[in-house]
């Protein structure tokens, strides 16, 4: 067998969420206050409709986890049953509250408007093409799957050899994007945060799980003629998170 490419790049968060995409986020939540408060009243009318469509499928969900060996376990259900159905009345004034002009909904979006600085963690896998361009987890996916347009976002912390190959079936490379990006994102970014405190028995868990899901998914979804190691993982000499793609060709 031959590598056609392999491809390596370090992961590490972006510095900081740009202000712009923090000031658009908050704003385009605001403008959304209108239009989530009608469909919720057009989804949730009335009582009886909040009894079919929330409270019997919340009661439903939450009975599944009541042990039968709890003491007076029929009685805890049927009282959360009757909380349940008769909570229609608080739950509409909250909602008319929380969506009044003003109200909790716009104030919590600005108050929780810093927690988006979290943002940062993701955004150091995929980047943000109009300000930094793509970053490690769509290069490492760009490669295998054709898209040359990732040599131009090449930096120091990327090594590429090889050629830019689309090694899957005509057609299904963007879906293996789409697949395998919200997996490779998934898990640096909780390998990051079990690396940053110290847990790490954590992180290598996260990174072998995360790995299984890649040899599950879209390392099943290459052509005939190919093998594909698609894989997150943790060096030491660098003390950083990395993401590498290495196909092969069989022939």
């Amino acid at each position: 067998m031959s590598v056609v490419v392999d491809y390596k790049g370090y992961y590490s968060p972006i510095a900081e969420v740009p202000s712009d995409i923090m000031d658009e986020w908050e704003q385009t939540l605001k403008g959304e206050r209108a239009r989530i408060l009608a469909a919720l009243q057009t989804k949730i009318p009335n009582a009886d409709a909040f009894k079919s469509k929330i409270a019997e499928p919340a009661y439903t969900v939450w009975e599944s986890f009541v042990s039968d060996t709890f003491p007076d376990v029929d009685l805890i259900k049927l009282k959360m049953r009757i909380k349940l159905l008769t909570a229609y009345d608080s739950w509409n004034t909250g909602v008319q509250n929380a969506f009044a002009e003003g109200g909790t909904f716009e104030t919590n979006v600005t108050n929780k408007k810093d927690k988006l600085a979290k943002a940062r963690y993701p955004m150091g896998v995929t980047g943000i093409r109009y300000k930094v361009g793509w970053l490690c987890g769509y290069k490492a996916l760009g490669v295998i799957t054709g898209d040359v347009r990732v040599l131009k976002y090449m930096g120091t912390d990327d090594s590429i050899s090889g050629e830019v190959t689309n090694i899957f079936p005509s057609g299904v490379n963007k879906f293996v994007r789409a697949l395998g990006l919200p997996i490779i994102v998934q898990g640096l970014v909780i390998a990051q945060y079990a690396h940053e405190n110290g847990l790490d028995s954590e992180r290598d868990a996260v990174i072998s799980a995360t790995n299984t899901k890649l040899d599950n998914t879209v390392e099943k979804l290459v052509n005939t003629g190919y093998t594909l190691d698609l894989k997150i993982g943790y060096e030491p000499t660098a003390d950083r998170l990395f993401v590498q793609s290495t196909a092969e060709s069989t022939s």
